[in-house]
């Protein structure tokens, strides 16, 4: 029993365990995984790629290969396991270590491309090798990979280099920009690289999440507000740093960083520039060693300056316990004031410079509590010369007034100041060819300039032709001057802060083409307030391409040549401009010169079958490089074979621009192979006559189960009769008026056709051909023939067996030279059938020499001589003394008459048709003449004759006995056969015809 129990519990057991394995090895499946898809990258910068595996089992390192796929291609990239694994492509750049993979772990690694390329671009295949065993799991993972353009920017437009003394301020500014159409984020970050520094360092960075963050070293000054960094507008990044300190004496430039986050929503670097440096010079303040001393430095712009440019005349006094004094400043130039600072920061502007005080032109202010700084915006030649700075000591008495202690001087500094030179530049910047009815534009990009600009715009159609006037914008951003060609269109300038104009007509039309020219002038301010212009132009062609000219329309179709019932696809493509477009689709049928119109549609879509829509479809795709009409025909007939063409005109604001003809197409519709397949019983029918024939042909094989068929019957090369599609039949001219009666024409089952010759005669004999041709309907409900094939069957008809018997006996004959010599051959079993008639040739045959004919004796009573021996014809004799007894006499024989004589008999029948027709022949028998010589029968005796004479009488008269006997059987059969022959007269069969037909022809 308990044993019993333990057998039973054994197979749940065993499926458990089993259950166990199935799912541990489930869960050992192997997975690989590559950095997530789709990632973008920039040209020409590194990349790297991550890729791991995991549930895999065995040895703890495994091999992984990097496959590019493109389109209909895989390319090998590298593999860690094989070297000669790369593609050319790839080989030389892995040589190079411009491709490697890095192992991070035994089952990760990262794939590095040091210089990205347009050519890496596709689908990245990570694959894991397979060890061994069973395939568990994904062995390979791909990301799509885009190779993006450089698009970032980075400049600085500062001066290179800049001098400044502890505690100056220092404000640096770069542009930084990218027009990649991925959304990305940008970082900039400002560094120093001092003398003493091994590696730049960061001083600030506005991170790609726009969070500022000081550079370390810096963090205490960024706390205390003494480094900023500002983003001004879109593009420009500024530094500040309000005082600068010897340790800041280096070079200052920023890097800009352009990020984008991957679908695992990590921040991938992909892209960084770094501006040109400027050189910062910082100098340090000598202090006064005494109390109560100080000492004054004076600073002025850089040089050289030109008109327009800013000048800045600092003043920094330098004394200690600084906060206890009060100071007075004043800024001399050439010995004569300028301006001044009073103690109580009150300023002061003296002589002509209060009018440029007033126009904003000018301002001194206390930059910090050392510091005093007086700045000119728009410097003139008048302010080239000498500066100082004269400051005063002073104290405050108690009524609050100052008294001065004592004044320092500082050294003097030239400022030169030179006439401008400008450095205007105009460049025309538009496309070299614009579309009728499009807007067209023209752009002229101004650069060196700085102060405000005005511009004029002129044309001019032909190259002989002189400029006119289209439109001007002054320097105050007013439009006038607008030409009379113009005035009633729609022209406009635009003038970007940048300093572009823009010129726009709207509508263009080709009288538009032609020569533009960009004036513009850009304007200053002279000494004596009056403006003064310094002008630059710059012309280039354009053209205006009509639509016409620009619009390409073809026919073409992967489907011109088919069967019938099958289908056509015919594809108009028509490219250029986006207008509204109307098209026809025409049609000339085949052997024809007509063209007639199947569609229309009309610019505003409406749409015109003229032909039966049941027979077409139309389908219209606009792309965005051409617009597509597919015509299709869903099943082609014969009446559709022949030229197609699509007719398209264009549009544009319902006027008709254009009219376009693609090219003329053939479209050939072919009947399908036949696949029909005749077949005739027999190639020769034997039969005799008075009998039905029967010809038949059967086609075996169709194309189709819905084939028809005409049929033909010929005899030789006439037709007999015609069977059509509908089953009819005609009779042919072979047929006749007699024949027609005895012919019939069947279908027997579906595809055999028999025809019978009803009680056939001799001359029915001959070849007689079945052609048959097989027909389909197409769509359209039209007949067509695919194929005609024909057999032949021979016809033979034979005479009924013939009765017709000659004596074949052979007889010798002498005779006395002189004596007549009498010949004599019978027809055995004549009969009286008044229908026989008979013809007789006798032929004679000397010995040794070929037989020649004596005389004809033909069935008609003629008797005609054949020999050339007019004495041999005088002294032959003929008789018929009845019916099939033919005797002929040879009178007064010679030695030549020696030989063998015989008759050749011809037997002819009398027809239905009253016509003598041969019914059989034969030969009788030899007669051997021997002609002897007068005398020589006395002296001989012949024992044969002796015989004979007894013999001969004998057989005679068994003969005659049987011949009797025939002649009785013979008239008993020849009364039954008289109800089916002609109606002769019985005992008459030599008269004339009877009036009566035959009863065959009764029958019809």
């Amino acid at each position: 029993m308990v044993d019993f129990w333990c057998q039973k519990w054994k197979l749940p057991l065993l499926l458990c365990l089993t259950g166990l394995l199935q799912w541990d090895l489930c869960s050992g499946q192997i997975q690989v995984q590559i950095q997530k898809g789709p990632l973008y990258r920039v040209k020409g910068y590194p990349i790297s790629i991550f890729c791991n595996t995991t549930g895999f089992t065995g040895p703890s390192e495994r091999d992984f290969e990097f496959i590019l796929k493109k389109q209909n291609m895989e390319l090998n990239m590298i593999s860690t396991s094989d070297p000669n694994f790369a593609y050319g492509l790839f080989s030389g750049r892995i040589r190079k270590k411009e491709i490697y993979v890095e192992r991070l772990s035994g089952s990760s690694v990262v794939l590095w491309i040091k210089d990205l390329q347009e050519s890496d671009a596709g689908d990245l295949l990570c694959a894991t090798l397979h060890t061994g065993g069973g395939y568990l799991g994904d062995y390979d993972d791909e990301a799509k990979l885009n190779v993006i353009a450089d698009t970032l920017e980075a400049s600085y437009s500062g001066s290179p280099s800049q001098s400044l003394s502890e505690g100056d301020p220092l404000q640096l500014e770069c542009q930084v920009s990218s027009q990649t159409f991925q959304h990305t984020h940008l970082s900039v970050t400002w560094f120093l690289h001092g003398e003493e520094d091994e590696n730049p360092r960061p001083i600030i960075t506005l991170d790609k999440d726009l969070t500022v963050k000081p550079g370390a070293g810096f963090e205490d000054r960024y706390r205390a507000g003494l480094i900023s960094m500002d983003k001004v507008e879109d593009t420009t990044y500024r530094l500040k740093m309000p005082q600068v300190a010897q340790s800041d004496q280096g070079k200052f430039f920023c890097k800009a960083i352009e990020w984008i986050q991957d679908p695992d929503r990590s921040w991938t670097q992909i892209a960084h520039k770094t501006t040109t440096p400027c050189d910062v010079e910082i100098k340090r303040i000598e202090v006064a060693p005494e109390a109560g001393s100080f000492s004054v430095n004076l600073k002025a712009s850089k040089g050289p300056l030109q008109e327009g440019d800013a000048l800045d005349i600092r003043c920094s006094v330098n004394a200690q316990n600084l906060p206890g004094h009060f100071f007075s400043v004043t800024w001399l130039k050439d010995q004569q004031r300028v301006a001044q600072i009073g103690s109580s920061g009150v300023l002061t502007v003296f002589d002509s410079y209060k009018d440029r005080e007033n126009a904003a032109e000018m301002r001194a202010v206390k930059t910090s509590h050392m510091d005093y700084l007086l700045t000119v915006r728009s410097a003139r030649t008048e302010d080239h010369g000498q500066y100082q700075c004269e400051v005063w000591q002073e104290n405050m008495n108690e009524d609050g007034t100052f008294k001065k202690i004592q004044k320092q001087m500082s050294s003097p500094e030239t400022v030169s100041i030179t006439a401008k030179e400008s450095n205007l530049a105009v460049v025309m910047l538009m496309k070299d060819a614009v579309t009728e009815g499009d807007a067209l534009h023209v752009s002229c990009s101004v650069s060196g300039f700085k102060g405000p600009l005005s511009v004029s715009w002129q044309h001019k159609k032909d190259p002989g032709a002189s400029f006119s006037d289209v439109v001007s914008l002054t320097h105050e951003g007013v439009m006038k001057d607008v030409g009379a060609r113009y005035q009633s269109r729609n022209v406009q300038t635009f003038h970007s802060p940048a300093g572009n104009f823009t010129l726009q007509l709207g509508a263009s039309a080709i009288s538009d083409s032609g020569e533009y020219k960009c004036i513009v002038s850009e304007w200053t301010v002279q000494s004596n307030g009056e403006m003064k212009a310094i002008t630059q132009s710059q012309q280039k062609a354009i053209t205006v391409k009509s639509i016409e000219s620009l619009m390409v329309v073809s026919l073409t179709s992967r489907t011109s040549n088919v069967p019938i019932d099958s289908p056509v696809q015919l594809l108009c493509r028509v490219r250029g401009p986006r207008v509204s477009l109307a098209l026809r689709w025409m049609f000339q049928p085949h052997n024809s010169t007509v063209q007639t119109n199947i569609l229309s549609i009309s610019h505003t879509g409406e749409m015109e079958w003229r032909a039966d829509q049941r027979n077409y479809q139309l389908n219209i795709q606009a792309q965005p490089e051409d617009t597509r009409f597919t015509l299709m025909v869903p099943r082609a007939s014969k009446q559709q074979k022949g030229q197609y063409q699509c007719q398209v005109d264009a549009y544009q604001k319902d006027v008709q621009k254009a009219f376009k003809n693609s090219n003329l197409l053939a479209v050939i519709v072919n009947k399908p192979d036949s696949k029909m397949s005749l077949f005739s019983p027999t190639s020769r029918l034997e039969t005799t006559v008075d009998t039905d024939a029967k010809l038949e042909c059967s086609v075996m094989k169709t194309t189709t189960n819905t084939s028809r068929f005409t049929v033909t019957w010929m005899f030789g090369s006439q037709v007999l009769l015609t069977m059509d599609l509908d089953a009819v039949v005609k009779f042919g001219p072979a047929a006749g008026l007699e024949m027609d009666q005895r012919i019939r024409l069947e279908i027997r089952q579906k595809q055999n056709f028999q025809m019978t010759i009803q009680q056939v005669r001799t001359s029915d004999s001959g070849q007689y051909h079945c052609e048959v041709e097989e027909w389909l309907q197409d769509p359209l409900g039209d007949w067509y023939s695919l194929k005609k094939m024909s057999v032949s069957t021979e016809l033979v008809v034979k005479e009924k067996a013939s009765d017709l018997k000659m004596n074949k006996a052979d007889t010798q004959l002498k005779v006395e030279e002189g004596k007549q010599v009498k010949l004599k051959c019978s027809v055995e079993g004549i009969g009286s059938d008044p229908t026989l008639r008979y013809s007789l040739t006798w032929m004679f045959n000397q010995y040794q020499s070929s037989s020649s004919a004596l005389l004809t004796y033909s069935h008609d009573g003629r008797l005609k001589y054949k020999s050339f021996d007019s004495e041999l014809e005088g002294r032959l004799h003929f008789s018929t003394p009845e019916v099939g007894v033919f005797h002929l006499t040879i009178h007064r024989s010679i030695q030549e008459d020696r030989g063998r004589y015989y008759c050749e008999v011809q037997q002819y029948q009398l027809d239905c048709k009253g016509q003598w027709s041969h019914k059989a022949s034969d030969t009788s028998g030899f007669t051997n003449v021997t002609v002897q010589l007068i005398g020589d029968s006395e002296k001989q005796t012949d024992p044969l004759g002796t015989a004979l004479g007894v013999t001969i009488p004998l057989i005679c008269f068994l003969v005659l006995v049987i011949i009797l006997l025939l002649i009785k059987d013979h008239k008993r059969d020849s009364e039954l056969k008289k109800k089916k022959e002609c109606l002769w007269a019985e005992n008459n069969p030599l008269t004339p015809l009877p009036e009566k037909t035959c009863a065959a022809e009764d029958y019809s």
